[in-house]
């Protein structure tokens, strides 16, 4: 017995419009990636590898002993040790990557002998310190001690061992070619820091009368400061004179060689002669 056959599902699709649109319609509604999605996903991929990698070398700057601070480089120290550079910085052990320069700036400049400082750090273990020192103007005596101190009047550090030398070499390596810091004695015994300032003019006017008063034949052997009488200079004659550290020195020591010439023609003998009065000098 014959039997009719059936045409296939994709005959009577393609013989029946209504069929097709049908088709095609569900084919629409399918879900579709959109256009780029590979590249986007590969792009995901990348940038959470970078990030896990990242991670890791944070990780390992932060935590590896080769990161560690072993070596601190100290240049431009002459009256500071390294070790009291190092100390005061207190790097040492420290991670590099987290060693926060402007602390540690402050922390040495708040060492009174120095007046700018800069630090930089060098993988995998260094820090750098580069220190410009306050350079010593003179020596200032108070009692059985005594200071360097700067042109400012800054205490800058005792005098010891180390820097003794100083007195003749004018803060550098010695040489005799150099003239010596001036020297001021505080009449009344005090206890001084470094740190603390003393009066920077008693320096610099003895600084200049060291010059000046040899032009005049007056030779002087110390200069003694007060608060009180001001700058006093004993002199190898074996009298004292008071100077005005604010007046005009080339008119005090006009004043001063005009006395010594009364005194000479009327053969007195003096102990001190104070000059700060302008036209009134006094002797005594």
């Amino acid at each position: 017995m014959n039997r009719t056959r059936r045409p296939t599902p994709r005959v009577v699709i393609e013989h029946n419009p209504a069929a097709r649109r049908a088709v095609r319609a569900a084919a629409e509604r399918e879900p579709r990636l959109p256009a780029g999605f590979g590249l986007w996903l590969a792009g995901r991929i990348v940038a959470a590898a970078l990030l896990v990698g990242a991670g890791w070398l944070v990780y390992d700057f932060a935590s590896s002993s080769r990161y560690q601070v072993q070596t601190v480089h100290v240049r431009g120290n002459v009256l500071l040790s390294q070790s009291e550079v190092e100390t005061t910085a207190a790097v040492v052990g420290a991670n590099v990557f987290w060693v926060n320069h402007a602390e540690v700036a402050a922390r040495l400049r708040a060492l009174p002998l120095v007046q700018r400082v800069e630090i930089s750090a060098a993988l995998p273990d260094t820090v750098d310190i580069q220190v410009v020192e306050r350079q010593p103007a003179g020596f200032w005596t108070s009692g059985e001690q005594t200071f360097l101190v700067d042109s400012e009047g800054v205490i800058l550090k005792p005098v010891d061992a180390e820097t003794a030398q100083i007195r003749a070499c004018a803060g550098q390596p010695c040489d005799p070619q150099l003239a010596a810091l001036p020297s001021v004695v505080q009449a009344e015994a005090g206890p001084l820091i470094p740190g603390e300032r003393v009066d920077a003019s008693a320096l610099s006017t003895s600084a200049q009368l060291s010059s000046l008063l040899p032009t005049i034949g007056v030779q002087p052997r110390g200069f003694q400061w007060s608060p009180d009488t001001g700058l006093e200079v004993s002199t190898v004659e074996g009298w004292d004179v008071r100077f005005d550290q604010a007046g005009d020195l080339r008119s005090q020591l006009a004043t001063l060689n005009a006395v010594r010439a009364q005194l000479a023609r009327s053969k007195a003998s003096v102990g001190l002669i104070d000059v700060r009065f302008g036209d009134r000098p006094y002797f005594r």
